[in-house]
């Protein structure tokens, strides 16, 4: 009974190590994906407790972020570890074509971009997009399609990408239509970012060069931010 016991432990262990190192190796891998590969379609976590549960998901403050590697629509590297080792504080903003919330932001996004490019390293991330046209929104708990009233009066639409080439078209789209000041990169058909950061369509995050998390939004909210980028510069001055 007792070697039955062992036995069965070591084949556990050997099982959630398995998934462990499959996960890690997805997240760690810094290859640019190619144009063809399918994107996952999930549902955030964040829907649940209507809708309360976007501040639980993602890293929290003081927590040390994971390295990621993505790509901009043209094909350049984005690294984290990177990028801070160049001593900057990094600011990480997501959004997505489809996302009315995100649009509207992107005035105050480009504000921040201005005043601080020279004191942080700033990029926009393409995410999932918030309201597809022909399939249900990774925010619906009705698993329906939900078009946000700010893009029918705007008329924009979207399907959403299936591929990573399809995101990256709507990434470049996102960018040129919005005139955004930052580079925007795109996160990966496994959505390893918009996984790891929140689940959420229009997310902020401020991290200081060590890789630790000083400031997080699971919402986009100006004035707050600049006071948190603010705060921190003082500090550091």
């Amino acid at each position: 009974m007792k070697l039955i016991s062992y036995l069965f432990s070591l084949l556990l262990v050997a099982t959630l190590c398995s998934c462990q190192t499959s996960y890690n190796v997805s997240r760690g891998n810094s290859q640019l994906p190619k144009d063809e590969a399918t994107v996952n379609l999930p549902v955030s976590e964040g829907i649940k407790n209507n809708y309360r549960d976007f501040e639980k998901l993602g890293y929290q403050k003081g927590a040390k972020i994971s390295d990621l590697t993505l790509y901009s629509p043209d094909g350049v590297k984005f690294n984290t570890s990177e990028i801070l080792a160049k001593g900057k504080p990094l600011l990480l903003i997501s959004g997505s074509y489809t996302c009315d919330i995100s649009r509207h932001n992107l005035l105050d996004v480009n504000a921040l971009t201005a005043r601080y490019k020279d004191k942080a390293s700033i990029y926009l991330i393409y995410t999932i997009d918030a309201h597809p046209s022909d399939v249900a929104s990774p925010y619906s708990q009705t698993n329906q399609v939900s078009l946000a009233k700010d893009n029918i009066r705007e008329h924009i639409e979207a399907k959403q990408a299936k591929t990573y080439g399809e995101r990256k078209t709507l990434a470049q789209k996102w960018k040129q239509q919005n005139n955004i000041l930052a580079p925007v990169v795109v996160d990966k058909p496994t959505n390893d970012f918009w996984l790891a950061y929140g689940q959420a369509p229009n997310m902020a995050y401020f991290i200081e060069p060590d890789g630790t998390v000083f400031y997080k939004q699971a919402w986009f909210k100006y004035v707050n931010l600049d006071n948190a980028i603010k705060e921190w510069l003082r500090s550091h001055s």
